[in-house]
């Protein structure tokens, strides 16, 4: 690799780090907003089911700079009531893995939270509200990339020095999360309608605990519905993140056609289409596969970004995978 073209590379990888490093925007970006929905709202988690999420998303810069995130959440019910007035619990275990290539920025969080959802009416519409506690990893470092130490009017010469500032370095900090939504799930509809706060208690992402590196919350609406007839759903959903001057509108629609019906504890299997769009981001295009108690979600994110305009491509890919095991 050329030697200027591999400084350059460095010095945007820094650039963008240290645009991570100021912004107050810290919450990741899905793309299957609705399969990883307990993470941005605790409490939507529609059913008393075990359940198990897989997500994985690769973004890449001009084929220079990449960040890789993987995340992992497990559902398990505490409790289910039944009777007039039904309610139930469930308890969620998680974390994540968000880093770039090079090893400049990682970031690794633990997540537990729980639940609860009280029925309302007849009509199997439920209350629900959930908590969540976070517990975040950050490192920054460049020991991995070479810095030249002297230049020439050909550029820089071979020498070079690593890390030179010694910034590589950690620092933990925690959150605290709360939501609420309501839902309803039938054989003919289902719907729900979240609020959220993340980061109520405003953590500090410095050691120096410094108020510009104090994280504002994040203010958040969830919404969707879904109408079902014998072989066919269709269905709407739209997610809201707001957090200083940062944002994240993402809307998006999906069909899914059912090949196999529910029969005993065989869930059926049907395939599904969608298309999202993330404002002022990405058009998603989307496909989903269900086998028994087996969903596989693929997403591709087509940039429409100020950083096509710049001559600067994009590309994202995510899968995500739910596993049910009751």
């Amino acid at each position: 690799m050329n030697r200027f073209f591999l400084y350059k590379w460095a010095i945007l990888i820094i650039g963008i780090t240290t645009i991570a490093l100021v912004s107050q925007a810290q919450d990741l970006h899905f793309a299957d907003v609705q399969s990883m929905g307990v993470w941005y709202n605790q409490s939507i988690k529609m059913n008393n089911k075990i359940d198990l999420t897989f997500n994985y998303r690769d973004v890449k810069y001009q084929s220079l700079v990449a960040f890789r995130t993987a995340s992992a959440l497990v559902n398990l019910p505490v409790f289910k009531k039944v009777g007039a007035a039904k309610s139930f619990m469930n308890f969620t275990a998680g974390g994540n893995f968000d880093q770039s290539n090079a090893g400049i920025f990682k970031n690794n969080t633990l997540l537990i939270g729980i639940a609860y959802a009280q029925q309302l009416s007849d009509n199997q519409t439920y209350l629900a509200a959930g908590f969540q506690g976070t517990s975040t990893r950050s490192v920054f470092g460049s020991s991995s990339v070479s810095f030249p130490d002297q230049f020439d009017q050909y550029g820089p010469l071979p020498a070079g020095t690593r890390d030179p500032l010694n910034a590589g370095r950690s620092y933990t900090w925690n959150s605290l999360n709360a939501g609420v939504s309501v839902f309803q799930n039938t054989e003919s509809k289902e719907w729900y309608l979240g609020g959220s706060l993340r980061h109520l208690n405003r953590p500090y992402m410095d050691e120096n605990k410094m108020e510009a590196y104090r994280l504002a919350p994040t203010v958040g609406v969830q919404a969707g519905i879904t109408v079902k007839s014998e072989y066919d759903q269709f269905g709407v959903y739209g997610l809201m993140n707001l957090q200083a001057g940062a944002y994240e509108y993402l809307l998006g629609a999906k069909f899914n056609r059912i090949l196999n019906k529910v029969e005993g504890n065989n869930e059926g299997t049907s395939f599904g289409a969608g298309i999202a769009l993330r404002v002022h981001d990405a058009i998603i295009p989307n496909v989903q596969l269900k086998f028994n108690k087996t969903v596989f979600g693929i997403h591709y994110d087509m940039n429409i970004s100020g950083l096509k305009a710049a001559g600067y491509s994009r590309q994202a890919f995510e899968l995500a995978i739910t596993q049910r095991l009751n």
